[in-house]
């Protein structure tokens, strides 16, 4: 049956601490996440996918991935003893050499087998990171190295055991141990200013990306605003690039984060600015008629677009609908016809009232189309003969 998957978790993470257990015991813990290890990782690496993509399988249980843990875990304690055997010869080895009397019981022989010894530590010990993380060809290049030193010494010994040949050899190990350290500080700077520079590409990449943004919605900033955001960009550009040339920047951990730290608030507000901005400019492009969205009532006004909350309307001068080229609906633009005038334009028989209504209608400004079209609706046409319309009391327009 398929195993739990809380189960297969907690089976994880045991493996997890049980491998570590066994790392720390054989003394490797100074190893722990570097290549030297790499042979144990990939055995614990492989223990890890097997139950990943096995634990739902209705054939697997628990027993069995218990049992596979465990053969792991035979494998891992013999690989990690055996490095720790071999670590452990070679600091004897070294300490054999560091200690031995051997080259002569002159004290001058001794202080520079001392000396390489205890400088050759202290180089291993700063450059550990370094020296771990080299790819196997270089490591094994530094080591012998520094074992060639060593045997210099035995060699010069042997050769002429004098105290003046001690002071010589002295000087010649310095001048080797110095150089050895001179290069692995070079790679070491130079992989840190890797990292800085990695790092400065990216937050200048970051920030090229917000000035886009920034560009892009400039309709909707004050030019205050414009001005304040493009000297905050530059304040932002300086600081990003102080990081690459400052010594206390690249090689101060603390203030290096700090200062990424500020960079990145800085940031913030520019992305605030963009986006408050882009929201304007949203509203803008309504307003202005750039969007599709179907919005009435925020139409421009004489080409220029308001921002008021309020419905308005599109106001522009009336459309034009002239008939005969006189504008409808305006006092004295619909001339100044008489009775007889209107009449004489009507067949002999047009209704008495027919005439009075559009006389009337024209009075107030009509043309006369539309009054003619007015007296009709309301009743007053042409074919009518009753002098009071129909009995409807007195003529109106008299």
């Amino acid at each position: 049956m398929a195993v739990n998957p809380e189960y297969a978790n907690q089976l994880l993470a045991d493996f997890q601490e049980k491998v570590e257990g066994i790392v720390r015991t054989s003394g490797l813990e100074h190893h722990m996440n570097t290549s030297h290890l790499s042979d144990i990782n990939a055995v614990k690496d492989n223990y890890v996918n097997t139950v990943m993509s096995t634990f739902t399988l209705p054939t697997v249980s628990e027993g069995e991935l218990q049992a596979e843990m465990n053969v792991a875990l035979v494998e891992i304690t013999r690989m990690a003893r055996q490095k720790g055997k071999q670590e452990a010869s070679q600091i004897a080895g070294i300490g054999a050499v560091v200690n031995s009397s051997s080259p002569a019981d002159s004290a001058s022989w001794n202080n520079v087998i001392g000396d390489a010894g205890h400088r050759i530590d202290k180089i291993v010990t700063m450059y550990a990171d370094q020296i771990n993380n080299m790819p196997k060809p270089l490591r094994a290049r530094i080591d012998d190295d520094f074992s060639k030193i060593l045997d210099s010494i035995n060699d010069a010994y042997n050769a002429n055991p004098s105290g003046s040949n001690a002071e010589m050899v002295s000087l010649q190990v310095k001048n080797s141990l110095d150089k050895i350290e001179k290069d692995l500080s070079e790679a070491s700077q130079a992989l840190l200013k890797a990292s800085v520079e990695s790092i400065t590409h990216k937050k200048m990449t970051q920030l090229q990306e917000k000035m886009y943004g920034l560009q892009s919605v400039e309709p909707g900033m004050t030019k205050g605003q414009i001005d304040s955001y493009r000297k905050l960009t530059k304040e932002i550009e300086g600081l990003i690039r102080e990081l690459g040339t400052s010594n206390y920047l690249i090689y101060d951990k603390v203030i290096r984060g700090q200062k990424i730290a500020n960079i990145d608030h800085k940031m913030s507000i520019l992305e605030t600015i963009r986006v408050n901005a882009a929201g304007v400019a949203s509203s803008l492009s309504g307003y202005f008629g750039n969007s599709n969205s179907g919005r009435r009532g925020t139409a421009s006004i004489g080409g220029i677009g308001t921002t008021l909350g309020m419905n308005t309307a599109h106001l522009s001068a009336a459309p034009k609908n002239f008939k005969k080229g006189i504008p409808p609906g305006f006092a004295g633009f619909a001339g100044t016809m008489s009775k007889a005038d209107i009449a004489n334009k009507h067949s002999p028989g047009t209704a008495q009232s027919h005439i009075d209504a559009m006389h009337h209608y024209m009075d107030k400004g009509m043309s006369f189309e539309d009054a003619h079209n007015k007296a009709n609706a309301e009743g007053y046409t042409p074919k009518s003969h009753d002098k009071n319309f129909g009995g409807g009391g007195a003529h109106p327009f008299w």
